[in-house]
């Protein structure tokens, strides 16, 4: 399983490494900028509430402080194997020849690397965003919390990290609650989308490096379910992603999606294929 897992963060790295060697990020400016963060979320925490659709366990358990935590890394023998996702700390020493010493895991005992989860990064560590995640995709969030109802389910909870996500006293920081409201929004546009695609099936879709990536529908694209239409390729897009999925959509709704250029539904969109005809069973596009 754990083999499996590590190709799969090794797959989601690749996309976002052109990202990060986009920019130079220096400490000092890191610092600022989340200085300047938490009192931004600090004052809009004081003017509203956010409903609480995921939290860790009521039992606030043992309070620890970063340094505190990173005694239990496994470089002492007999120390338990503690990691953090999210602030929660768990205990996962009966996973040791995952997470112990020199094993592939053991980046992420003893500290908060949340954002490691997603990016697949095993090697660099920096304190300052390690956990940062409210900069990270929506359904990157959706996988964070999946992430956390496994440790949640498969190992033994012990308490909270103070700092990011939780304070002195294990309550939740304003940073944690925007969390929580980011990843319910992701939530809701997931649900969106799953809609979408249950109303627009999926298009075909082959590459070759003669034509690009070509779609197409037919009466059986996406679920392949037998249907009595066969429709038309555009881009299915959801909140905060760029990239895009194609769904097939019948002739009798072309003209409200393309009118305008696009037809939005709460937090996903549909657009046309750029050089494509409005009624063409078949578009062509590059990446």
């Amino acid at each position: 399983m754990f083999g499996l897992l590590r190709h799969l963060f090794k797959f989601q790295f690749l996309f976002v490494v052109a990202a990060v060697l986009g920019g130079i990020y220096h400490t000092e400016i890191r610092q600022f900028l989340r200085r300047q963060t938490d009192n931004y979320l600090d004052q809009a925490g004081q003017e509203a509430s956010i409903p609480l659709a995921f939290q860790a366990a009521d039992d606030v358990g043992t309070l620890f402080t970063p340094a505190e935590l990173a005694k239990f890394n496994g470089e002492e023998e007999g120390r338990p194997l503690y990691l953090a996702l999210l602030g929660s700390v768990f205990d996962v020493s009966r996973g040791i020849k995952h997470y112990g010493s020199g094993c592939s895991y053991n980046f992420f005992v003893g500290r908060d690397a949340s954002v490691s989860f997603i990016s697949g990064d095993f090697e660099t560590y920096d304190p300052e965003t390690a956990d940062d995640v409210l900069t990270l995709k929506p359904d990157d969030l959706i996988g964070l919390a999946g992430w956390r109802d496994f440790y949640q389910k498969d190992y033994v909870y012990k308490g909270r990290v103070i700092g990011r996500f939780y304070d002195e006293k294990g309550a939740l920081t304003t940073y944690h609650h925007k969390f929580l409201q980011l990843l319910e929004q992701a939530r809701d546009a997931k649900r969106q989308v799953e809609e979408l695609r249950a109303r627009y099936p999926g298009c075909n879709i082959e590459w070759s490096e003669e034509r690009g990536t070509r779609v197409w529908c037919t009466t059986t694209s996406g679920d392949g379910k037998e249907r009595s239409w066969i429709g038309y390729p555009r881009k299915l897009y959801s909140r905060g992603n760029k990239s895009f999925q194609c769904a097939c959509v019948p002739d009798a709704e072309l003209d409200e999606i393309d009118a305008g250029g696009k037809v939005a539904r709460g937090d996903a969109m549909l657009k046309p294929y750029d050089n494509c005809e409005p009624q063409a069973r078949e578009c062509f596009y590059r990446v």
